[in-house]
């Protein structure tokens, strides 16, 4: 059975919306969905691990360069393209069985890459070959299971209240990241040895366990009569004739290369050229998670009401700015302290935060109902390529600079102030290429068009909620 969400009653079916633990998170959906929110909460403390500093720093003590830490900036996005093939077979499974096939088995992974760094016996290429293994594995059975999550968000929460749902549930992933990297601080402290990264990975690895707990626990909402629909085969050239998925496309393709390398080579650069310890480098990285958490609540309802191409627009903004300072450190005219970066983590993650919500919220609005499965998977393959090509292309860019130090002016160019010059450059374009940006739900209004079809297709606003 299924009913849709009620905005007004703020709840679903006229009943009362679930409140959130304490009371602190009233949604207009139930317990039952408010579940995704605790399994983004634990899968983000399992992936800012796996998938995150530390990781990149074992892989630095095992003695990777730029274009490997690239390689492992590259195998999630990469990976993800493996949703297309993945999406032909989505319609014969319920997305919560298939999200959890994938999930279970991924787990497997992070425990062999937890337990590389006690492989002593064994000489570094050795250990950091089965370590990029690993986590080749890892990513592409997620790869193939993350088909499953967009269509079933979209049909679990309809769009009146998609800004609430993603922000709550970003407000969930930040706090999980946060505690990751508090936590990884905490068993780093001191002098770094291998059975620490070992202890720090096994955190990732049983956060993953109670994330499939959870998973299991979001109601399902897979029925034949929309099964077919949503996983109709629709050709890209049929994709790229609707303006509003075309331009979306083209305006994630240019931030993406922004956004490819930013979890490696910062993290480098305090390393190598800063000369952070992995303890301080996993403390601040807390931080980055922190500006979301105050800023996502009071934005998700106003991204509902106001749309999301403003709050796109403010967050690259603010964004060009953070990216403009870490130029500045990192080409010496503003010495690196460890106080500069936590301002620069807080306010960069509150504007990445920012973006990710209202792009998300625009990428569910542009998207049809007809073929849904497809255009998600097709728009993701699309963007994860051009997300796994950067981070290659900045490693292998930064390896061939070298010890590059040159001096113009003020500046000191170097290989990381380079790199941090270059996505100033390519944010600053990514915001006057917003413009380009059209909302589907607000097309029209006011000339008698109700914003649900655009070129002839009907667009996703209202989708139904399981009970």
């Amino acid at each position: 059975m299924t009913s849709r969400i009620d905005d007004n009653s703020g709840g679903v079916g006229g009943k009362p919306g679930y409140r959130g633990p304490l009371s602190l998170f009233p949604v207009p959906y139930t317990q039952g969905v408010f579940n995704f929110h605790w399994f983004s909460f634990y899968n983000a403390v399992c992936f800012q691990i796996i998938l995150g500093a530390p990781t990149v720093l074992l892989a630095k003590d095992l003695g990777a360069n730029s274009l490997i830490l690239g390689f492992i900036a590259a195998l999630t996005p990469l990976m993800t393209v493996l949703q297309l093939p993945a999406a032909r077979y989505l319609g014969k499974y319920n997305y919560r069985s298939f999200a959890l096939m994938g999930w279970g088995l991924r787990s497997i992974f992070i425990a062999i890459s937890a337990v590389v760094p006690l492989l002593f016996f064994f000489s570094n290429n050795v250990r950091l070959g089965l370590l990029l293994a690993s986590l080749f594995l890892f990513n592409l059975l997620r790869g193939i299971s993350s088909t499953a999550f967009l269509p079933w968000m979209t049909n679990l929460v309809s769009s009146p209240i998609r800004g609430r749902f993603i922000s709550i549930d970003h407000t969930f992933v930040n706090a999980g990241s946060l505690i990751a990297m508090l936590v990884a601080a905490l068993l780093m402290k001191g002098h770094v040895e291998s059975w620490k990264y070992s202890l720090v990975l096994w955190v990732s690895v049983i956060t993953a366990a109670i994330s499939l707990f959870y998973l299991r626990l979001i109601p399902d909402t897979k029925h034949e009569e929309t099964a077919a629909r949503s996983s109709e085969n629709v050709p890209l050239i049929t994709m790229m004739r609707l303006t509003p998925f075309r331009h979306w496309i083209l305006f994630s393709l240019l931030f993406v290369f922004v956004a490819g390398g930013l979890g490696v080579f910062p993290v480098e650069y305090l390393r190598d050229q800063a000369h952070f310890s992995p303890s301080l480098i996993y403390g601040l990285a807390a931080f980055t998670f922190l500006g979301p958490m105050l800023i996502l609540q009071w934005l998700g309802v106003r991204v509902d009401r106001v749309g999301s191409i403003p709050f796109i627009q403010v967050s690259l903004l603010v964004f060009s700015i953070v990216l403009a300072l870490w130029f500045a450190m990192s080409a010496g005219v503003i010495s690196p302290s460890w106080w500069l970066v936590l301002l620069l983590n807080i306010l960069g993650g509150a504007a990445t935060a920012g973006y990710i919500m209202a792009n998300s919220h625009l990428w569910m609005a542009v998207v049809p109902v007809q073929g849904k499965n497809h255009y998600f998977a097709m728009s993701t393959v699309i963007i994860s390529f051009a997300s796994g090509f950067a981070p290659l292309l900045w490693g292998v860019l930064l390896d061939a600079l070298g010890g590059l130090d040159l001096v113009e002016g003020p500046f000191h160019l170097r290989r990381h102030s380079i790199y941090f010059l270059g996505i100033f450059l390519i944010c600053v374009a990514s915001l006057i290429t917003s413009k380009i940006l059209i909302e589907p739900d607000r097309h029209g209004k006011g000339e008698g068009e109700t914003g649900n079809e655009i070129d002839g297709e009907e667009w996703g606003v209202g989708a139904p909620i399981a009970d």
